[in-house]
């Protein structure tokens, strides 16, 4: 599809952007004395931008036949339409083609064949029609001529009537007959309700008199016609409603009515005025094809009636306008008594058409979507009619530098600000969001009509729509409609509040909720800003820094080595109990915005004189966003404490844990636990031979459990274990397999089940006792994710064993689909480490030696346990 303005030319001055707005507004008595602007003085630039509706033809017709005895028209004809709907153009029409009979029949030579039949024997009449025409704003009351003085003079009979003139009385039908009869005439009246309006009481008696007569004596004379234009309403206060009610009583009773344009007939009207070329027919029809293909992809979204094969032909008659902007223009503007109908529909059109072009606009058709609030002339059209206290609604909300959709759109990114989706929204609901009647603000069935092309995905205006909603200060929502008012929303509540909202008293809460979600996994202390905040004592411990202390800040380091390296002035003993969370330096300040709504919104909510003036559609907003905002907190804060930090071998270390999952609720304790597992970097089990490879030295036969405890506590060589219990049951479950024993007073322990509560004073003996009868051929114990490495070569004997035979392993599974990284890891890659040359299936099974492979199983096993995984067959052949 190619851009409107790459199929169809405006006039000269529209593309200039200098047109005289006067272009639209006719007035007869202008044209009568050739001072009005040349489109309407010129019979042929007239013509030439006049379309000839159905309702202008037979108008002319009646009339010009009448005259010309070619057609049987009525004698008294009243055209009646809204201010602005064609009345005074059609008289303007009716004064050209007797004026320039032979000019207007050239240019209107598509008429219907009666017309064309008047127009010719006008050309030839002799004598040729004089014309007489009476507007009522023109018309002086104190200029001593009276309407029917004037009358006589134009027919060439001023003595007939010279007395009734100069005493302001109204002549009977007598004379009016012999004033009529001699010449054919047309009359056309223009403006009476306003001339009324201007008389005394004796006067407009006169006048409404003479009214009545000339109806009279008009109806009988053939070759006579008289052509009265009258609002539908009258904008002169009381004084017009009354003397409109006398002229419709007097028309009323003879007239037949008229209505220049009719239905689709004002897109033709309107593309005459505004553009000086026709358009290509066979892009326009490509350019209504391709919209209307994309109404029936959207179905329901869109009004059942843009479905219609009678849409399409809708969408080829308004071109370049989108139907929609037409309709809203006359079903809604047009219903202002200040808007004028037609001619304020052209007036508005041509500003619209004028700044597109400048713009250079590359949409294949104009939409609602397309006004540029932002151009004050284009502004100020709509505010006259509405009120300049709408001014501030559309800066602050929907066009212009500082405008809130404006700020949206500048917030997707370039390619979606492109659309400018969000000002567009915006410019259609306030656009839609006005009439004189009832019919106010616009559903989304029907935005999306008015703002979607080919090239703009449907999806992107409801989660547009949706901002708008929650942040747009002037949007109102009532039963699923958009509308504009002048009234601030919740929104601006909120935001009025939020401004209210201390820096500290957003930094309290965040503390507050820091401990509501610390949650019980670890042992949490919240905001410490000295190192002897955390106790240095067992179990494992959390600190989450103040939202001050941003992760890569100097400060932040500084603290974080503090607290993992001291408590007060002495050194920290138990170095491997201590974790840090900190702030991520970009993700603070939206945490902040957004706890400062919430105490916004709980601010509101306990003024109860504000919740009752709120709408109740705003109250359950308000209840709606409470709710949202309390359950989103949780996430927002896992978002920003993502940066954990303990002590490693050579200093602070930092892990980052990454974004959290949206759907995943957890405590600050619970996520920092979980991501130590799958780091390896926490066991929740150990393996017994750990203890003798890594915690034992080769040269040291026995350790105190208690020691080898403080060993995981203190040097951060080793796992994190989350309490004494871990290695307790490690130990348990060596001296239950046979790989060490135990001491309890002079009683030596192997292969036995020991309470772990008798651990706490017992001694781990490296070597078993020699006689002993042989270990129960069983797989290693399950272990943590720390692993227990190959046995040194210390030199020290180990349990007695069988000569290493190659064995198949076998360890089928079933995997959840989500946990497949975690398998690979945990189960694949350590296979994988033990026999490079490895080849794994599905079903897992390997073949190693029995001897040396605790560590490949310790992580397979505690792998799948933190999965969740129980294996359907694990042995050894």
């Amino acid at each position: 599809m190619k851009a409107w303005l790459d199929v169809i030319v405006p006039h000269a001055d529209i593309r200039k952007g200098g047109f005289d707005e006067a272009v639209f507004a006719a007035d007869l008595s202008d044209v009568v004395a050739q001072r009005g602007p040349h489109e309407y003085c010129d019979a042929t630039t007239f013509f030439r931008k006049t379309y000839p509706t159905a309702g202008l033809q037979r108008l002319m017709l009646a009339v010009l036949g009448r005259v010309t005895g070619t057609y049987p028209g009525e004698g008294v004809i009243q055209i009646q339409t809204p201010f602005g709907g064609g009345k005074t153009h059609s008289l303007i029409a009716l004064y050209h083609a007797v004026r320039s009979p032979q000019d207007t029949s050239r240019l209107l030579a598509d008429v219907q064949p009666e017309l064309r039949c008047a127009l010719d024997s006008l050309t030839q009449m002799s004598p040729a029609p004089k014309v007489v025409t009476f507007v009522g704003t023109a018309a002086d009351a104190l200029s001593g001529t009276t309407p029917w003085g004037d009358m006589a003079r134009a027919l060439g009979r001023p003595d007939l009537l010279q007395e009734h003139d100069r005493t302001w009385t109204a002549p009977g039908k007598d004379r009016l007959h012999e004033l009529l009869g001699q010449t054919p005439a047309i009359i056309l009246m223009d403006e009476l309700a306003e001339y009324l309006v201007k008389l005394t009481e004796t006067q407009m008696a006169q006048m409404l008199a003479f009214l009545h007569e000339l109806t009279e004596t008009v109806k009988v004379q053939q070759n006579c016609a008289l052509v009265v234009a009258l609002p539908s309403s009258a904008p002169y206060g009381e004084a017009g409603e009354r003397a409109l009610n006398q002229l419709q009583r007097i028309f009323g009773r003879v007239e037949s009515i008229y209505t220049p344009v009719e239905g689709e007939e004002v897109y033709e009207v309107i593309r005459r005025r505004l553009f000086e070329t026709t358009p290509d027919r066979a892009e326009v029809v490509r350019t209504a094809e391709a919209f209307w293909q994309m109404y029936q992809q959207l179905g329901e979204d869109v009004p059942a009636s843009a479905r219609e094969p009678a849409y399409r032909e809708r969408l080829e008659r308004a071109y370049p306008f989108h139907p929609e902007l037409i309709d809203i223009l006359y079903e809604r503007w047009s219903t202002f008594s200040t808007f004028q109908r037609t001619r304020g529909v052209l007036r508005l059109l041509a500003e619209v058409v004028a700044d597109l072009y400048q713009q250079r606009h590359s949409a294949p058709l104009i939409l609602p979507a397309h006004l540029n609030l932002a151009n004050r002339r284009i502004r100020q059209e709509l505010l006259k009619h509405i009120g300049n206290q709408y001014d501030p609604v559309v800066s602050s909300d929907i066009s212009g530098d500082g405008a809130i959709a404006r700020r949206i759109d500048q917030s997707l990114g370039s390619e979606l600000a492109r659309l400018r989706l969000a000002e567009s929204l915006a410019t259609t609901i306030f656009f839609a969001s006005f009439s004189g009647g009832e019919r106010q603000g616009v559903g989304i069935q029907r935005l999306r009509l008015a703002v979607l092309t080919p090239e703009v995905q449907p999806a992107l205006v409801g989660d547009t729509l949706q901002r708008l909603e929650s942040e747009l200060w002037y949007l109102h929502t009532e039963n699923s409609i958009f509308r504009f008012l002048t009234d601030p929303n919740l929104n601006r509540i909120i935001t009025e509040r939020e401004e209210g909202v201390q820096r500290q008293q957003v930094t309290d809460a965040i503390r507050q909720y820091l401990r509501q979600f610390a949650g019980s996994r670890l042992q949490v202390i919240v905001c410490p800003t000295q190192s002897q905040d955390v106790t240095d004592a067992p179990p494992l411990r959390l600190a989450v820094l103040s939202p001050y202390y941003f992760h890569d800040a100097e400060d932040t380091e500084n603290l974080v080595r503090s607290l993992l390296e001291m408590c007060g002035s002495a050194f920290r003993t138990y170095r491997n109990t201590v974790l840090v969370l900190a702030a991520d330096a970009s993700a603070v300040e939206q945490l902040r915005s957004r706890v400062r709504r919430l105490l916004a919104l709980k601010n509101i909510q306990q003024d109860q004189q504000l919740v009752q003036r709120l709408s109740s559609e705003n109250r359950q907003l308000l209840e709606s966003r409470l709710r949202d905002a309390e359950q989103n907190l949780q996430h927002d804060l896992l978002n920003v404490y993502r940066h954990l930090a303990r002590r490693g071998e050579s200093g602070v270390q930092w892990l980052d844990m990454g974004l959290p999952t949206a759907a995943r609720r957890e405590s600050l304790s619970e996520r920092v636990h979980r991501f130590l597992q799958e780091e390896s970097l926490l066991a929740t089990r150990l393996a017994p031979k750990f203890l003798l490879d890594r915690v034992l030295r080769p040269d040291e036969q026995e350790k105190p459990v208690s020691e080898v405890v403080e060993v995981f506590l203190r040097y951060t060589a080793y796992p994190i274990v989350d309490n004494r219990d871990v290695v307790h049951q490690a130990v348990q479950e060596g001296v239950r397999l046979g790989h060490f024993a135990i001491r309890l007073g002079d009683r030596v322990i192997c292969r036995e089940e020991v309470p772990l509560s008798d651990l706490a004073d017992a001694v781990l003996v490296r070597q078993v006792p020699e006689v002993q009868p042989p270990a129960p051929a069983e797989a290693p114990a399950v272990t943590g994710t720390a692993l227990a490495t190959s046995p040194a070569a210390s030199g020290l004997r180990e349990p007695v064993a069988a000569p290493a035979v190659a064995r198949r392993y076998h360890l089928r599974l079933r995997v959840p689909s989500d946990r497949f990284s975690d398998i690979f890891r945990g189960v694949v890659t350590p296979l994988h480490k033990h026999d490079p040359n490895l080849q794994v299936e599905m079903v897992i099974e390997a073949t190693l030696e029995a001897e040396g492979s605790d560590a490949a199983l310790s992580t397979i096993r505690e792998t799948l346990s933190q999965a969740g995984i129980q294996p359907e067959e694990e042995r050894w052949d």
